[in-house]
């Protein structure tokens, strides 16, 4: 895991234990926090919400996830009135005196997350008017890479769309990032446990934060290429602002171009960086990485709309196809026939 992750962790951690043996209410839910809570207290300690409280009332909502109104909490509803609450959005005066005058005592009873890691610091504001610079206005999210942005001054999370690229247009896709609360629960699908012959390589790799993630992972060896330069600044910015540009090989230039610089990595990644044209010609650097140096190889491929340029290389067999919890949820696995690692 990585040092400068650990405040926030350890943030985290400090009121997640205190609920170890206890039943757990999420309020809060609709959220990406609640979502990446809900999420990190699985992951991490394997505590299980007992009950979701969702403060969105639309009508259009599902109703086949059992996801409650607050009016839950004044209900005689099992063992609701000895769940601990961990609030995960900005605590408001009324809802934190509708919790007291139903007996919750705050940091024993109930937690106020956005307080433990935000402070009162809980919304933020930007006046930068390049898109490739501009950072996330509005409620902050409890993330990784979003605290990042807030302890360090990074810029991970901000999405580009594709008409604002300025070069990589033709073939091309606009900018999103993942984070831990995606890729770790893919690597841990690929049974990936790194040691210090793994290396990964993200195509497209935008401001770093896959690249951040798979070094919390475990990863000692990643690498990424980005073809907008003005992505790459903010990229090589977040890296030495996190002081791990040491710890990462950052590419600059067309990706279907790399050559012997891709044969230290044995995994490569991809989550939509540009259309078929250059995905064919990716694969096919691949491959003869493959032939110079036989290893096995990895490829994870998330919403993998380019799965046949990968079969029909005949190097690449689909070993495992699962979704994870985002908006593209397909996720494909292909290794190399041939040599164990």
């Amino acid at each position: 895991m990585l040092p400068v992750l650990d405040e926030f962790r350890k943030s985290l951690d400090d009121i997640m234990l205190q609920a170890m043996h206890s039943s757990v209410l999420l309020y809060g839910y609709e959220s990406y926090t609640g979502r990446f809570i809900k999420w990190y207290a699985e992951y991490y300690h394997n505590i299980k919400m007992d009950y979701i409280v969702s403060t969105d009332m639309s009508r259009g909502r599902a109703y086949d996830m059992e996801i409650f109104r607050p009016s839950v909490i004044d209900f005689h509803y099992k063992n609701v009135h000895q769940a601990i609450i961990w609030v995960v959005e900005p605590m408001t005066k009324e809802l934190q005196a509708s919790l007291e005058e139903k007996g919750y005592i705050k940091g024993q009873t109930y937690f106020d997350f956005y307080e433990a890691i935000y402070g009162n610091d809980i919304y933020g504001t930007d006046e930068e008017t390049d898109i490739f610079r501009k950072k996330k206005e509005g409620k902050r999210d409890i993330q990784f890479l979003e605290w990042l942005e807030w302890k360090y001054g990074c810029n991970f999370v901000t999405r580009i769309k594709h008409e604002f690229l300025e070069v990589a247009k033709e073939h091309g896709e606009g900018y999103g990032c993942t984070t831990q609360k995606e890729i770790f629960p893919i690597l841990d699908r690929c049974h990936c446990i790194p040691d210090a012959t793994d290396a990964i390589f993200d195509y497209g790799c935008g401001k770093g934060g896959a690249l951040v993630s798979f070094l919390d992972y475990g990863f000692k060896q990643v690498g990424g290429i980005e073809y907008e330069p003005k992505i790459y600044d903010v990229l090589k910015e977040n890296m030495s602002r996190l002081g791990l540009e040491q710890k990462a090989e950052l590419l600059y230039g067309d990706a279907g171009e790399l050559t012997e610089q891709l044969d230290k990595y044995n995994w490569f990644y991809f989550f939509l960086p540009f259309d078929n044209y250059i995905f064919e010609k990716c694969m096919k650097a691949i491959c003869d990485s493959y032939q110079r140096r036989k290893r096995k190889i990895h490829i994870i491929s998330i919403s993998p709309y380019s799965h046949e340029c990968i079969e029909k290389t005949g190097f690449f067999r689909l070993t495992n196809q699962f979704t994870v919890d985002m908006r593209q949820r397909v996720v494909d696995v292909f290794e190399s026939f041939g040599s164990s690692k």
